[in-house]
């Protein structure tokens, strides 16, 4: 049997890993390559991926802080390339108008789509790819999210958000020397996405340990470590360092591989995740922005540790619940938000997705163990005035 908890991201590529959990896990990602001056490897990737026409997919910001370059190493190496450059004034989102103009604008002869940019511009690449057959490569200019080495596109669909089936990237080349300098609101939110991992690993404990929930043990503590690795280089990502980028990008990326190896997402989201995208529906049905979905995550982290609190006496003989001071102290070191008030979230809106953000998804959470024990109504009067106290 394998074991590959300790492995990093770069050892994951077209692996086929024979699991002590019973299943045999299959990685279809063809390279990844994370670390400082990445980018100048560009066009050795594109030629091993055997690229001879390229549909280059950015943003105003994202061709600012790596489109150029790449398009300039593209036209170095003299291969053919053209592009769709988003020029938005609010910020850009996966809906009809990003993967419909993203679409028409590819060309017959594309046999490579590359997409410079983060969570929107990975989603529609991604959707694109699967929908056309046209394998695509993420140059990655943020650590905002968990979605790069994922085979789902999560889209905005009618005003609302919905996921579709989609395929894994050919590569995913991420240059910290360039994600470093990324706003900080995107990499708080990396780095929320990667904390919430606390709660949503203790969600699968208790669907497994409660429901007899298929569990495997190497892809949750691999989780657990990228997270690990994360936590206590905290402080270096309020300062940008370089390596604290790293850990985070490391861990976005193995929290993908985990989620394809399992092939569903328990390795990395649960109940706080549910509570993210209530929020984020809410404000969708408003037409109001919403915080990044990662920073929303490491919030709803705080809150679903909180309700772990409250069943203490409830649960199983020797689980391990998450730590909340843990996750505080991990948030407030990386300059996070870790208030669901302080995020922007309504009281109102609190207090009703306490009650009913299970009804997100059908999964097994701390949220429906205590619907199960008619507490959840209860649960959701205390920490509605513990976290809005009039």
């Amino acid at each position: 049997m394998e074991h590959f908890a300790d492995w990093p991201a770069g050892r994951f590529p077209g692996a086929e890993l024979d699991c002590a959990c019973g299943k045999r896990h299959l990685v279809g990602i063809r390279s990844i390559r994370i670390g400082s001056g990445l980018l100048r490897e560009l066009p050795q990737l594109l030629q091993e991926l055997g690229a001879r026409q390229v549909y280059l997919l950015a943003d105003h910001n994202t061709w600012k802080a790596a489109g150029q370059q790449a398009a300039n190493r593209m036209e170095a190496m003299g291969l053919p390339f053209h592009g769709r450059i988003f020029q938005t004034e609010k910020p850009l989102v996966p809906d009809e108008y990003a993967v419909g103009s993203a679409l028409a604008a590819m060309e017959p002869g594309d046999d490579l789509i590359l997409a410079v940019g983060s969570g929107t511009l990975n989603d529609t690449a991604r959707i694109l790819s699967a929908r056309t057959g046209v394998p695509y490569v993420i140059v990655a200019t943020a650590p905002s999210m968990d979605g790069f080495a994922s085979t789902v596109s999560p889209l905005i669909l009618d005003g609302k958000k919905i996921t579709k089936p989609a395929v894994y990237p050919a590569a995913i080349l991420a240059d910290t020397s360039i994600m470093k300098d990324a706003p900080m609101p995107m990499l708080t939110a990396g780095f929320g996405d990667i904390i919430g991992k606390y709660t949503a690993l203790a969600d699968w404990r208790l669907s497994r340990d409660l429901n007899g929930e298929y569990y495997c043990e190497e892809c949750a503590a691999l989780m657990a470590r990228a997270v690990e690795k994360c936590a206590e280089n905290a402080d270096g990502l309020r300062r940008r360092d370089e390596q604290a980028v790293e850990y985070v990008t490391e861990a976005l990326v193995l929290s993908g591989i985990a989620m394809g190896m399992v092939g569903n997402s328990r390795p990395a989201s649960g109940a706080e995740h549910h509570f993210a995208h209530t929020w984020e529906v809410d404000a969708l049905a408003r037409g109001e922005e919403h915080p990044l979905h990662g920073n929303s995550v490491g919030v709803a982290a705080v809150v679903s540790a909180s309700l772990y609190e409250l069943a203490a006496d409830l649960l199983p003989e020797g689980f391990q619940r998450p730590d909340k001071a843990r996750i505080l102290q991990c948030l407030e070191a990386a300059g996070a938000c870790a208030d669901p008030k302080s995020l922007g979230i309504r009281r109102d809106l609190f207090f009703e997705s306490v009650l009913h953000a299970m009804e997100i998804r059908e999964r097994f959470t701390i949220l429906r163990f205590l619907d199960g024990k008619a507490l959840l109504p209860a649960c959701a009067v205390e920490l509605t005035n513990r976290f809005y106290p009039v």
